[in-house]
C-alpha cells in the first residue's frame, strides 16, 4: 500500500522540541539516582574504550555460555589479560586481573564470582522473573507513573518442546494479576519456521496467537507482537490481521511493532492503519502500533552478507532517523486515532519531544504512549513522567535458571549502544558536554528535513546490482521476495504436470533408443514423472567419435569466446533458477531452501571457471571428458565438471546420474540455448551395466570427472588401469564439540549438517563427537531430542518439508545404520520409515558410537546421526582424524587457542568453525578432501587450480625458468593463507597444507636433471620430505606396500594405479610441468578454512582465531 505522505506543516515544532528536549535533558541529570549515576558513569567508560567492550563481550556472552568451569575459566583468564583501568575503572580493571590469576586454583569459585557479577551488573536491564520480585517492581514503578511491558526473554527455539516451555511461561506471566502488559515473539514460541513455507507458517502463527490472545483475554492483559527480522515482517503481520480479524477478536485490543530501520515498514504502517479503521468500525477493536528504530540490525547486515542480498535496513544511521520521523509523522493522525494507538519507543530525547509535540499540534495526545527500556534510560524517563506524560518500560524478565536465554539480549543491547552514532552513547555527556548537545540537535532536525525525501522503497527487493561481467558469486533467490516466491510456486505446481522422454543427444541430433528407464519422484512413494532413454553400445562409440572430432573447433576458441558463452549460461541459468528448484524438487527430492543455492553454485561454477580459461600458449586442452556427477548435487556439480571441461577447451560427455537425469537434460538444454556447440557437449544417460562401463573405459577418454563413492572410483579404475581419473568421492564427516562451545549453536548446525538433504550430502555430518563435558550438560542431549524430533519429514515440493526423501529405499551401508546398533549403542531417537516405498525416514540419533567402530569408520549417506563422547579435546581430534577420508571435518568452541589447535591437527580439505559443515560456495570454500576423499591428479573444485588440472602442459625443459614462478607463487599464494570473500562476518581462507606424508617419487631412465632439481626446490621451499624410488632400488610391489599417501610417477613403468588406489594411496603421472605456478601446487594439500566471525551479527563478539599460512 503507498504510504503517507508527509506534513510540512508540523516542521516548526522542531525547535520547540530542541527547547523540551533540553529541558528534559537538564531534568534528567538531576532526576538520576545515585546507583544511576555510578552504572553511567561505568558505561561512558566501557564505552570508549573498544577492548573493554570486547572484554564485556567475552564475560558476558562466552564465560557465560560454556558449562564447563575449568574451560570458562580459561577463556575468563584470556579476557582478563586485556582488561584495563582506562575501560573499567580501578576496581574492576584490577580485579579481573586478581581473579583471572585465581581462576587457575579455584575455577570453579571464580566462574561463579564472574556470572553472579555479570546477573548482579545488568539487574537492572533484566529483571528477575519471580513474581515476588517482579512484582515488588512493578509496584515501585507504578508509584513513579511508569507501567511495564513484560518480555519474557528466550530467542528462536529449536524444537517444539522448547517452544511449549515458552508459551507456558508467557501464560504463567499472562496469569499474574499485577501483569497488565507483555510483548510476544513468534520465533520464542513456535519452532522451525520455514520462510518459504509463508501458509503455513500462518497457520502455525495464527494457531498460537489465538491461545495466548485467549488467555490474555480472560485476564485482561494486552499483548503487543514483537517484530524481529525482515523475513519474518510479512508473515508476523499477516498473523496479525488474520487472527484480530477472527470473529473472537474482532474487539480485541492489541498491539504489534514496526521498525523504522526497514523502509518496508511505511506501506505496511499504511495497511495496517487502513485494517485497523475497518476492524474498528465493525468492532469497535483498536491497535497499538509500537514504532521503534530497529535492533537487529547487525543480524540483518550478516544475513544478507552471507546470502548476497541487499541489506533490508537503510543503510545509514540519518537514514533511520528521518524514516523514523515520517513514521512519527504518518501516526499521529486525527483520522485514525480512535483505531490505531501510537507507541513512542526511543531513548532519544530530541525525537520524544517532537512526537509530543506533533501529537499536541494535531490533538491526538490520547492516542500517543511514551516508551523506553527498561535500565537504559531511567533519568530520562523521570522527566519525561515529571513532564506530564506516562512511560512504558519495556522490561526483559526471565528466571535465575534461565539467564542464558538473556546473553543474546545484552549483548545486542551493547552493540547497540557502542556506535558513536547511537544517542545513547551521546547521552552519557550530552548535559555538560555543548558539542554533544549541538551534534544530536543536528542530527534530529537533519531527520526532521530529510523525513521528506526519505526514500520508502524497498532496498533488499531492488534489481541486483552486480556487475556480473565478471566473476561474482551468485545471490541466493529471496525467500522474502514475492516475484520470486509466485516464480518458484508457479514452477513446481508446474512440475507436477510434467511428463516427457527423455533423449541421448550426440552431435545435436536426438536419440530415441527404445530402451526406456523410468525417473520417479522419491518424495511420493517413487512415483513414475518422466522416462529417458539410455545408450546402447553403438551410442557410445558414435558419441566419443562425435566428441573427438568437436575437440578442434572448440578448443581453438579464445579464452574470451568460451567466456561469453559460459557466462550466458549462467545468465540464462539464473532467469530459470525456478523451473531447476522445481525439477530437483521432484528428481532428487531436494526443498527449495536446498535447491535454491545449488543454483546459485552452478552459476557460481560457470562464471567462475570460464574466468579462469587458459589461452594455448603454455598448454593445451586434454581432449575428451566424460562426466559422470551424483544424484544428490544434481544440477551444481554436473555444471561444475562441464563448465570446467568446456572452459579449459574440452570437449564433454555427460553421464548423468541415473536417479535424476531430469535434472540434467534441463542443464545441458540450457547451455545449448546460450551457445554451448552441440559438437562440444554430448548428452548420455546409460544404465549402470556393460554399457556405462564401455563409456567409461572407453579408450578415447582423456580425463573422466567423478563425484561418487571411492569404491566406484576404485571400479572405473579396475575397468582401465590408466584411465585419467580426477574424482571427489567418499567423505565420513563429523564435528567435534568443545567443552568451549555455545550448546544452543551446536545444536542448530549439528542438526542442520547431519540432515539436511536427509543427510544427503557428501559433506554431511553423520557424526558429532562430544566433549564428555558437553555430554553430561542436560541441555545438549534436551535440545537434540528436541530439535530432530521436530523435523517435517516429507517431499522436497511440500514447503512445510525440513527433511527430504532419501533417494530410493535403503541399502548396504544405509539400511544398516538405520536399522542396527553394534555393540554400546542405543538410540536417542530412533529412525522411523513413514511411506511404503521406503523413502521417507523420521531421522534417527545414535548414541555410544566406540572408537573404530563400523560406525565411527563408515559414510552411510542417510538420515542417522551417531554421537561419539570423548574424554577430552585431544582425543576428541584425534578421533575425527582417524579416519580413511577426509572431506569435511567442523569444530565448535568459543576458546579462540582450541580453534587455532584444531586447524592445525584436523585432517580434512574443507574446515568449519563455529557454523555448519555444508553448503560449500565457489570461491569462498573450494571444495575437495585429503586421504580416500579425492583420488587422481585433481584439485578443489571451485578454486583457482581446478581448471588447470583439465589441460595438458608443456613439459620441463628449462628449472631456471620454473624456478621464477615457482617462487613467485609460493611468496603470494602458497606460503600464505588467503581470504578472498571480502567477508566480515565470516572468514574464508584458503591455504595448501604438506602432505601427512612422505611423497614416493618413482623416477626412472627418462628422468631428467631438471626434473630432479625442480622436485627438490619445489620440496625444500615448501617443507615437504621426498622418498626417491627407482626401478633398482625396489619392486613396484614393495613400492605399493610401503606407500602411504602419495605417488608421483616419473618412470617409464606401468604406474600400478588400481593397486595403490586400493591402499587409498593417490597417484600423479603428470610429467613436471614447464610452470613452475602450475607444478608447485601439485606437491602439496589444498585446505579450505571457513569460520564464523560474529555473535548474533555482532562482530565484536566471539573468538577471532589466526588461520595460519605454510610461510608463518
Amino acid at each position: 500500500m503507498k504510504p503517507f505522505q508527509t506534513d510540512s506543516d508540523i516542521d516548526v515544532t522542531a525547535q520547540v522540541s530542541v527547547r523540551n528536549a533540553a529541558q528534559l535533558i537538564a531534568d534528567s541529570e538531576a532526576l538520576r539516582s545515585r546507583r544511576e549515576k555510578a552504572n553511567r558513569k561505568r558505561f561512558s567508560r566501557l564505552f570508549k574504550d573498544p577492548t573493554a567492550i570486547e572484554v564485556t563481550i567475552t564475560l558476558t556472552d562466552e564465560v557465560m555460555r560454556i558449562h564447563s568451569a575449568r574451560e570458562a575459566a580459561v577463556i575468563f583468564r584470556r579476557a582478563a589479560k586485556k582488561a584495563s583501568v582506562t575501560g573499567f575503572g580501578l576496581f574492576n580493571g584490577f580485579g579481573l586481573k586478581v581473579i583471572g590469576v585465581l581462576s587457575r586454583l579455584t575455577p570453579g569459585a571464580v566462574v561463579k564470582v564472574v556470572h553472579s557479577r555479570v546477573r548482579s551488573l545488568s539487574k537492572d536491564l533484566i529483571l528477575a522473573a519471580e513474581p515476588q520480585k517482579l512484582g515488588k517492581h512493578l509496584a515501585l514503578r507504578e508509584s513513579e507513573g511508569i507501567r511495564l511491558n513484560i518480555n519474557v526473554l528466550g530467542e528462536a527455539v529449536l524444537g517444539q518442546s522448547e517452544a511449549d516451555e515458552r508459551l507456558a511461561r508467557i501464560f504463567e506471566m499472562i496469569r499474574r494479576p499485577e501483569v497488565t502488559y507483555i510483548s510476544v515473539k513468534l520465533s520464542a514460541v513456535i519452532a522451525q519456521m520455514i520462510t518459504f513455507n509463508h501458509q503455513g507458517n500462518l497457520d502455525a502463527i495464527t494457531e498460537k496467537l489465538r491461545l495466548i490472545y485467549r488467555e490474555a483475554n480472560v485476564h485482561h492483559t494486552f499483548v503487543n507482537l514483537d517484530m524481529e527480522e525482515f523475513r519474518d515482517l510479512d508473515m508476523t503481520v499477516a498473523g496479525f490481521k488474520k487472527i484480530l480479524s477472527e470473529p473472537e477478536f474482532l474487539s480485541m485490543s492489541a498491539g504489534i511493532v514496526l521498525q523504522a530501520y526497514l523502509p518496508e515498514s511505511h506501506s505496511v504502517f499504511a495497511d495496517l492503519v487502513q485494517w485497523a479503521q475497518e476492524r474498528h468500525a465493525h468492532k469497535g477493536g483498536q491497535i497499538k502500533i509500537r514504532l521503534v528504530k530497529g535492533a537487529n540490525l547487525a543480524m540483518e547486515r550478516a544475513e544478507a552478507e552471507l546470502n548476497g542480498f541487499t541489506p533490508a535496513p537503510y543503510g545509514s544511521k540519518s537514514d533511520v532517523d528521518a524514516s523514523y520521523a515520517r513514521l512519527i509523522d504518518a501516526a499521529l493522525r486525527q483520522e485514525h486515532a480512535h483505531a490505531v494507538r501510537i507507541g513512542i519507543a526511543s531513548h532519544n530525547l530530541f525525537h520524544l519531544t517532537w512526537a509530543i509535540e506533533v501529537a499536541r499540534t494535531r490533538g491526538v495526545m490520547d492516542q500517543i504512549d511514551i516508551e523506553m527500556l527498561e535500565g537504559m534510560a531511567n533519568g530520562e524517563a523521570h522527566a519525561v513522567v515529571k513532564s506530564g506524560h506516562h512511560v512504558l518500560f519495556y522490561t526483559p524478565v526471565t528466571k535465575a535458571d534461565d539467564f542464558a536465554s538473556a546473553v543474546a539480549y545484552l549483548v545486542r543491547r551493547l552493540d547497540e549502544n557502542t556506535s558513536d552514532e547511537n544517542y545513547l552513547k551521546a547521552a552519557f555527556d550530552i548535559g555538560s558536554n555543548k558539542s554533544k548537545f549541538e551534534e544530536q540537535k543536528s542530527r534530529f532536525l537533519q531527520s526532521i528535513a530529510e523525513r521528506h525525501t526519505i526514500s520508502t522503497a524497498s532496498r533488499r527487493h531492488q534489481p541486483d546490482s552486480v556487475d556480473y561481467s565478471q566473476f561474482h558469486t551468485q545471490a541466493n533467490g529471496d525467500p522474502t521476495e514475492a516475484g520470486y516466491i509466485q516464480s518458484v510456486v508457479k514452477a513446481i505446481n508446474g512440475i507436477k504436470k510434467y511428463s516427457e522422454e527423455i533423449p541421448l543427444v550426440i552431435n545435436g541430433e536426438h536419440i530415441a533408443t527404445g530402451q526406456l528407464v523410468e525417473g520417479t519422484d522419491p518424495g511420493a512413494n517413487s512415483q513414475i514423472w518422466y522416462h529417458y532413454n539410455v545408450a546402447r553400445l553403438s551410442d557410445i562409440d558414435a558419441a566419443m567419435s562425435a566428441a573427438r572430432k568437436g575437440i578442434e573447433a572448440w578448443g581453438s576458441r579464445t579464452v574470451a569466446e568460451r567466456k561469453a558463452i559460459l557466462f550466458k549460461s549462467a545468465e540464462l541459468m539464473q532467469q530459470q533458477r525456478a523451473l531447476a528448484i522445481a525439477v530437483m524438487s521432484r528428481d532428487a527430492g531436494k526443498t527449495v531452501s536446498e535447491a535454491d543455492p545449488e543454483v546459485s553454485e552452478a552459476i557460481d561454477f560457470a562464471r567462475y571457471y570460464a574466468s579462469h580459461g587458459v589461452e594455448n600458449t603454455d598448454s593445451r586442452p586434454m581432449g575428451v571428458v566424460v562426466v559422470v556427477p551424483p544424484w544428490n548435487f544434481p544440477y551444481a556439480i554436473p555444471a561444475g565438471g562441464v563448465f570446467a571441461a568446456l572452459a579449459a577447451g574440452n570437449t564433454v560427455i555427460i553421464k548423468p546420474a541415473p536417479e535424476t537425469v531430469a535434472t540434467a537434460w534441463l542443464l545441458v538444454q540450457q547451455l545449448w540455448e546460450a551457445g554451448v556447440p552441440k559438437e562440444a557437449l554430448h548428452f548420455v544417460p546409460t544404465r549402470d551395466d556393460e554399457v556405462g562401463q564401455s563409456l567409461v573405459s572407453h579408450p578415447n577418454v582423456d580425463a573422466l570427472i567423478l563425484t561418487g563413492a571411492f569404491d566406484t572410483a576404485k571400479m572405473f579404475i579396475s575397468w582401465r588401469n590408466d584411465l585419467n581419473l580426477l574424482a571427489e568421492t567418499s567423505g565420513k564427516n563429523s564435528i567435534v564439540i568443545s567443552a568451549c562451545a555455545d550448546i544452543d549453536a551446536v545444536v542448530k548446525d549439528l542438526v542442520q549438517s547431519a540432515f539436511g538433504h536427509a543427510g544427503q550430502k557428501c559433506s554431511a555430518a553423520s557424526l558429532g563427537i562430544v566433549v564428555e563435558s558437553v555430554f553430561k550438560n542436560p541441555a545438549f542431549l534436551r535440545q537434540l531430542i528436541d530439535d530432530v524430533s521436530t523435523l517435517r519429514v516429507g517431499a522436497g515440493w511440500n514447503f512445510s518439508t525440513s527433511v527430504g526423501p532419501v533417494i530410493h529405499a535403503p541399502e548396504g551401508n544405509l539400511q544398516r545404520a538405520l536399522t542396527t546398533l553394534d555393540e554400546g549403542e542405543s538410540w536417542l531417537i530412533a529412525p522411523e520409515q513413514i511411506d511404503s516405498a521406503g523413502n521417507l525416514w523420521k531421522p534417527g540419533v545414535k548414541l555410544g558410537i566406540q572408537p573404530g567402530s563400523w560406525s565411527h569408520q563408515n559414510e552411510w549417506f542417510g538420515p542417522v546421526l551417531g554421537i561419539m563422547v570423548a574424554p577430552d579435546l585431544a582425543t576428541a581430534i584425534q578421533w575425527q582424524s582417524d579416519m580413511q577420508y577426509g572431506l569435511t571435518a567442523g569444530f565448535h568452541s568459543l576458546d579462540q587457542a582450541e580453534c587455532e589447535l584444531w586447524m592445525d591437527l584436523v585432517q580434512a580439505g574443507n574446515l568449519y568453525i563455529n557454523r555448519g559443515i555444508t553448503g560449500a560456495v565457489v570461491e569462498r570454500q573450494p571444495f575437495g578432501g585429503w586421504k580416500r576423499s579425492s583420488v587422481g591428479a585433481t584439485a578443489k573444485a571451485g578454486g583457482a587450480n581446478y581448471v588447470n588440472c583439465l589441460r595438458t602442459w608443456k613439459v620441463l625443459e628449462s628449472f631456471s625458468a620454473a624456478k621464477w614462478s615457482a617462487d613467485e607463487w609460493w611468496k603470494n599464494i602458497g606460503s600464505r593463507a588467503i581470504d578472498r570473500s571480502g567477508l566480515t562476518v565470516e572468514k574464508n581462507y584458503q591455504r595448501y597444507r604438506r602432505p601427512l606424508y612422505p611423497i614416493i617419487v618413482r623416477v626412472g631412465d627418462t628422468t631428467n636433471n631438471e626434473e630432479v632439481a625442480l622436485i627438490k626446490y619445489i620440496a625444500k621451499v615448501a617443507g615437504i620430505e621426498i622418498d626417491w624410488s627407482t626401478e633398482n632400488s625396489e619392486s613396484i610391489d614393495q613400492l605399493v606396500n610401503r606407500a602411504q599417501s602419495k605417488v608421483r610417477w616419473l618412470s617409464s613403468e606401468v604406474a600400478p594405479r588400481a593397486e595403490l588406489l586400493a591402499r587409498g594411496v593417490s597417484l600423479d603421472t603428470r610429467p613436471i610441468a614447464q610452470r613452475g605456478d602450475i607444478e608447485f601446487p601439485r606437491w602439496l594439500l589444498e585446505q579450505s578454512v571457513s569460520i564464523t566471525y560474529h555473535r548474533y551479527g555482532n562482530v565484536n563478539g566471539g573468538p577471532k582465531p589466526r588461520c595460519a599460512g605454510l610461510g608463518d
